[in-house]
């Protein structure tokens, strides 16, 4: 293999096998000869060779193969078939606090981490204040990351990824959590990362970045590379998959399938999902201090919606549960489009709405009347319960799905309603002489 490369892929599939009942993965044990099981294909015949110094973006619909891909090459998940060649240590960000144990300190993780990715106890120790500061968690780092928020963790996630001085980094949206401050330092510190030579592979729904910071791009779709090339055209060519009528069924069909999201416009979420089966399809986290119970889009007079026309006020109704004595609750949400971009987020902190303390097992509804700006097209909300010093009680991505129609036909992610108004000179006629 040559010494310019520094991943090479060849004929990378990858199968996962499903089983209608427990019994039937007993079975294919005992009788190996006979199958039991349905196969799922999350990847099929990628090849695929990345040279160093290259910045590769990856895009695709969810459920396209994207992580499976890259946690294949940061060595975490095992092909079916194919071969897998990789030069250089690589650090990988895949999945929020992946690789972190939550019962141990902030500390205890970047040491753990950091062996993980090949440094000694000595190098973590002497790029430990570093990390310490990218990560800006203060006193934290010191106390169990189960008690982190979602930003927290991964700011440290990252400051350990960008403290070893990997020759490959592998990011997979996980950047989308943190704040916009720590989301422009980590988008810096990726740049500095290239320009040192760093090859990377960088996975958002944020074309805008794919298209600033990658030199290619690869389209992932149902396990299969659809296309590698200029990012500019890789990602039209992705906007236009997300537009196609048939694409569109054919992901529907999918996401009911593998994510389940339940009458589309109204969630409830039971028994703080342990024995929902949207657990493991859905993005949750947090101490469930407080929970989400369920969420609603209506319009005005209390009516569950699930389509809207640009212009219409709506309501998103939330109704939550205190599990212990709280007086600092902060409930916000984010509608976000397909791509993942947020198009409006707000909290009560920020409307300044003081909510009122709860006693354990007492239950909150909140409407966040909302007028509806956007252009047509499909949105989610995801919805967040923290603290005011930002403890994470409970954050759900993605919980409710609905689709905007405008009856104007204009271009961009929002209809400002503009008017136009003209007029003609008094002394300017029709047909007089110059």
């Amino acid at each position: 293999m040559g010494e310019e490369i520094a991943i090479s892929l060849k004929n990378i599939s990858k199968c996962y096998k499903r089983y209608a009942r427990p019994v039937d993965r007993l079975k294919e044990i005992l009788l190996p000869s006979r199958s039991h099981a349905q196969e799922f294909w999350a990847l099929r015949d990628i090849n695929l060779e990345i040279p160093k110094r290259e910045t590769l973006g990856i895009i695709g619909q969810n459920g396209s193969g994207k992580s499976t891909l890259l946690q294949i090459i940061a060595g975490t998940l095992t092909p079916t078939t194919g071969e897998v060649w990789v030069n250089g240590r690589v650090s990988a960000l895949l999945e929020l606090g992946s690789g972190f144990n939550p019962e141990f300190t902030g500390r205890q993780n970047v040491f753990f981490n950091g062996q993980i990715l090949g440094l000694s106890r000595d190098e973590i120790e002497a790029k430990f204040d570093d990390i310490a500061a990218f990560a800006e968690i203060g006193d934290f780092i010191e106390h169990p990351v189960k008690t982190y928020s979602s930003g927290m963790v991964v700011r440290l996630a990252f400051a350990v990824v960008a403290n070893t001085e990997p020759s490959i980094l592998i990011v997979d949206e996980a950047l989308a959590v943190g704040d916009a401050k720590f989301q422009a330092r980590c988008m810096k510190r990726i740049r500095q990362m290239k320009e040192q030579g760093v090859t990377i592979l960088f996975v958002s729904h944020d074309s805008g970045s794919v298209k600033m910071l990658c030199n290619s791009a690869i389209l992932m779709n149902h396990g299969k590379m659809l296309e590698i090339g200029e990012p500019k055209e890789v990602v039209n060519h992705y906007i236009a998959l997300l537009s196609s009528d048939n694409n569109q069924v054919e992901s529907e069909n999918k996401k009911s399938e593998e994510m389940t999201l339940v009458q589309q416009n109204n969630i409830e979420l039971k028994d703080d999902f342990v024995k929902n089966n949207q657990e493991s399809s859905l993005h949750r986290h947090g101490n469930k201090l407080a929970i989400i119970k369920s969420v609603q889009l209506i319009d005005l007079k209390g009516n569950k919606i699930a389509k809207l026309e640009t212009g219409q006020r709506f309501q998103i109704s939330v109704v939550l549960q205190a599990k212990a004595e709280l007086s600092d609750l902060i409930v916000g949400i984010s509608i976000r489009n397909l791509m993942g971009l947020v198009i409006y987020g707000i909290n009560t902190h920020l409307l300044n709405i003081k909510l009122p303390e709860l006693k354990e097992n007492q239950e909150l509804t909140i409407l966040f009347k909302i007028p509806c700006y956007m252009n047509r097209g499909v949105y989610t909300v995801t919805l967040g319960i923290h603290s005011e010093e930002g403890l994470s009680y409970d954050w759900v991505d993605e919980l409710v799905v609905f689709e905007v129609n405008n009856a104007i036909s204009c271009d961009g992610l929002v209809d400002l309603r503009s008017t136009v108004e003209y007029n003609i000179p008094a002394d300017h006629t029709i047909g007089a002489k110059l």
